[in-house]
């Protein structure tokens, strides 16, 4: 059965301790909750950078440490080839089959002769025979509360991706057959953490098994306790701030963790030769703009202040931002996030040769805002989903805004021609093609070496940069160049190795459409 490799608990992701107390006691004493009346699901909202994250894994943290947790599933934007909206019951399903022998057994009877079920992507199949049947067979009454925790649905994709999840949540399903939420044990809680979306509310709003909180409602004063907490912790090891300095970066953070966090950060990497103080005065008296951009205005400062520029002519300036543009697209147009290394071999094939820079160039200093800006193993992508709405919303980054659209056409090209570099016959050094691959014990290894993750995204995702891109000529030259050479075959023979020659079948219409964009009588 499909399973979301990475989208369980994140234990680094917890409350500091001593905050949230509230709310973590409001939610816990729902979850124990034993009365048959009480609401299977609760929705925790509120906006970007609140801590809603948090609440969810230190909650998902306590009940796996006392046995109650079913399942953790989050869901993540930057990973939207990974369809984690087609397989969220198939993976809560595996999660319970690994604590619960019987449900095991019955999971297993269900799918042993049936394949179609074992791989569908239709979420109500899901919810109906591989979740709600077996728990059939689940005797709620011998055990404590279990708790399965879907974190971040607003990151799940369209709205149309997560409507019959919506339904399904709400107790709104129609047809004849499938079962409530309601028919869940009564030992069932699920907790759901989102932004207030308008399809979210819309579909929550009057849902009478739903029960509702939001962070919005958390008084200010609280709120404001808390993120005291925090920035203390964070900045204890700064000798020349005191008490009222946290207490002001409090008051400003405007009940917002995310910016807590990120003006702790900037203060903490105050360079040799400076005071950490004038540190503080930046970031405290910058612009903030409006209290529903708070972070919005927090991001524009850091760049601002990363990109230096006071220091440079107005020319070194846009050359700066050029960089950045273009580093910062290939980042967010990517279909999955990627390592420096592989990032890297991508854009030393972009066609436009001042492009060919090191990615480090622009993203050393940004280690506050990107994972994976100091090593070369780790993807390299937004600590926060904020700051890729920033990026992207022109009105709010100015300088900063990444047009997408280059980015996709630069994708395209560099994986056309990464793959066109590195792909050859027998790139893996099969022993025979009698020999199936499973047969071949070391091939694992051979795959991993032999084709590295800038060739095995190339192969598997330059169709979607194509598709992104509007027609071009240069662009349409390097795929007929492409497909008319032995290169085709290699692609299909690293698909099959790469376990995804499905990928294959996909590509070829949507190639075909792209082209059929303009006549192109030289493609014959």
């Amino acid at each position: 059965m499909p399973y979301a490799a990475g989208a369980g608990l994140n234990t680094t992701k917890q409350c500091l301790q001593g905050t949230r107390t509230d709310i973590l006691s409001q939610i816990t004493e729902w979850i124990n909750d034993s009365r048959d009346t009480a609401q299977r699901v609760l929705w925790l909202s509120g906006p970007a950078g609140t801590g809603k994250s948090a609440i969810a894994h230190t909650i998902a943290s306590w009940f796996k440490d006392s046995g109650g947790l079913g399942s953790c599933f989050c869901f993540d934007r930057d990973l939207k080839t990974d369809n984690r909206h087609e397989k969220i019951f198939s993976t809560i399903a595996r999660d319970l089959a690994d604590r619960d022998p019987e449900i095991r057994r019955t999971l297993a009877n269900i799918v042993e002769h049936a394949n179609a079920l074992k791989n569908t992507t239709d979420i109500i199949q899901q919810w109906r025979e591989l979740f709600m049947e077996p728990l059939k067979k689940f005797s709620g009454s011998s055990v404590g509360p279990v708790l399965i925790v879907i974190e971040a649905l607003d990151e799940s994709g369209a709205a149309k991706t997560r409507r019959n999840l919506l339904r399904i949540l709400a107790g709104t399903l129609e047809g004849e057959g499938l079962p409530q939420i309601t028919e869940l044990p009564s030992n069932f809680r699920i907790l759901v953490t989102s932004r207030p979306l308008h399809d979210i509310d819309n579909e929550f709003r009057d849902a009478p098994r739903i029960l509702r909180l939001s962070m919005d409602n958390i008084p200010e004063e609280v709120s404001k306790k808390d993120i005291h907490s925090f920035v203390s912790h964070e900045l204890k090891k700064v000798s020349d701030l005191r008490d009222e300095h946290y207490g002001a970066l409090a008051d400003t953070a405007g009940g917002l963790f995310e910016w807590a966090r990120l003006a702790c950060e900037y203060i903490q990497e105050t360079p040799p030769g400076s005071y950490t103080i004038d540190r503080f005065n930046a970031v405290m008296y910058h612009d903030h703009g409006e209290r529903a951009n708070l972070l919005h205005g927090i991001y524009s400062f850091i760049l601002g202040e990363n990109m230096g520029k006071d220091k440079y002519t107005i020319f070194e300036y846009q050359r700066a931002l050029a960089k950045f543009h273009s580093v910062m697209g290939q980042i967010l147009g990517s279909a999955e996030p990627l390592t420096l290394d592989a990032l890297n071999a991508m854009r030393s094939h972009f066609p436009d040769q001042s492009e060919r820079y090191k990615v480090q160039v622009v993203v050393e200093h940004m280690g506050s805002l990107l994972s994976g800006t100091t090593n070369s193993y780790s993807p390299v992508r937004p600590l926060h989903a904020s700051f890729r709405e920033f990026l992207t919303d022109k009105s709010s980054s100015k300088d900063f805004f990444v047009e997408m659209s280059d980015s996709q056409r630069n994708l395209a090209f560099g994986s056309l021609r990464v793959m066109a570099g590195d792909l050859r016959f027998n790139m893996c050094n099969l022993k025979s093609s009698y020999l199936s691959n499973s047969e071949d014990t070391e091939l694992p290894d051979r795959i991993a070496t032999c084709i590295p993750s800038h060739l095995s995204y190339s192969c598997r995702f330059w169709a979607t940069h194509v598709q992104a891109t509007d027609f071009d000529k240069e662009l349409a030259k390097e795929i007929r160049s492409f497909v008319h050479n032995e290169w085709l075959l290699f692609w299909i023979e690293a698909l099959g190795l790469l376990n995804v020659l499905s990928v294959a079948v996909a590509v070829l219409p949507i190639i075909s459409k792209w082209l059929k964009v303009r006549t192109v009588i030289w493609w014959c």
